[in-house]
């Protein structure tokens, strides 16, 4: 019988919830602890998962020598401290995405998953998706022919409750740290991160981006053109532009969770695709984490210390982008200060 891989949960909020519901659709995986700030809210999370052993702080996990890998899923401000405090029990540890607040603090929780030598990973969900692979494969084997650009948004409008930490500067808020990150690892996945030149432009409001766009341009004169809003609604697609089609992701579907991709290739028509196209769909239950699960889970079994998908050094360029774009803005955290 196939030993099954025990996760501890760190968090009881929104993200935590639907992660864990994933985690149900993951062969092997056991549900094992969670831990949160309070033992009742542990405890009730832990009741609705059918979770058991339930923590009444994080600390207390971390001496759990049965986990395999935790997931960490509490605030942006404090993914550092718990991410170092897991690493340094000897646990694989999976953080939810933005991994810091800064460069400094991804760089320094680096430095510790290789210290310590254990498996690490900042929650880019979107990766594991099987549309999403699907559209990179089509990108990546020629079938638009030579890329061209590549256009990315993710907008909300969350403005009628500005008390949410997405709002607040304490709590490194901002439509880039929270949404604007999707968009910008798209632009990573398709045409890498060693972009050449950066520039952006924002609309902040108490000290947080509210609404965003950025350009990345490469050496070879491709260009990643970013979008991202907490106040106002965008056109929330992928299409990444060749000379010879096109790759759309998320029509009618969230892209950073697709459960669908289209090739549509150019033909004879200057004003839009009629070559003929492919549809890739794969429908799935809950909310997808459980893709990006699977993959870390049987890349933790397989003894390897990152995943190739969201390598380590691909999260501190994530971070270090985001940071030079905060400067442009003057959005200042706290932790930029320390």
């Amino acid at each position: 019988m196939m030993k099954k891989t025990r996760w501890g949960i760190v968090g009881t909020g929104y993200i935590s919830n639907r992660f864990t519901d994933g985690l149900r659709y993951v062969e092997g995986a056991e549900i094992y602890a969670v831990a949160s700030r309070d033992k009742a809210t542990a405890q009730a999370f832990a009741d609705r998962f059918g979770i058991s052993k339930a923590y009444g702080s994080y600390e207390e996990m971390a001496k759990d020598d049965d986990i395999d890998i935790v997931y960490i899923g509490t605030p942006n401000t404090v993914h550092l401290e718990n991410s170092l405090m897991y690493m340094d029990a000897g646990r694989a540890v999976l953080c939810d995405k933005p991994l810091g607040a800064n460069k400094a603090e991804v760089k320094a929780m680096v430095q510790k998953a290789r210290e310590k030598d254990v498996f690490f990973m900042e929650g880019m969900w979107t990766r594991f998706f099987p549309a999403v692979k699907k559209a990179l494969e089509w990108v990546n084997t020629g079938r638009i022919g030579t890329p061209k650009a590549l256009f990315a948004n993710f907008g909300i409008d969350s403005s009628a409750d500005r008390t949410q930490w997405r709002f607040q500067k304490a709590m490194a808020g901002g439509a880039l740290m929270d949404v604007g990150i999707y968009p910008l690892a798209m632009a990573f996945a398709a045409f890498g991160s060693a972009y050449v030149s950066l520039a952006g432009s924002a609309i902040v409001n108490d000290g947080v981006d509210e609404v965003n766009s950025f350009t990345l341009q490469y050496a070879d004169g491709r260009i990643a053109t970013l979008g991202s809003a907490l106040a106002a609604k965008l056109d929330n697609k992928v299409v990444i532009s060749g000379s010879e089609g096109c790759v759309v992701i998320g029509e009618g579907w969230d892209w950073w969770r697709a459960n669908r991709t289209e090739l549509r290739l150019s033909g004879d028509d200057i004003f839009s695709c009629n070559g003929g196209h492919e549809l890739f769909e794969m429908p799935y239950p809950s909310f997808g984490f459980q893709f990006e699960a699977a993959a870390v889970q049987s890349y933790v079994a397989g003894g390897l210390k990152e995943a190739p998908e969201v390598t380590l050094d691909e999260s501190v360029k994530l971070a270090e982008t985001m940071e030079a774009l905060r400067n442009m803005w003057g959005v200042v955290y706290d932790a930029d200060n320390k």
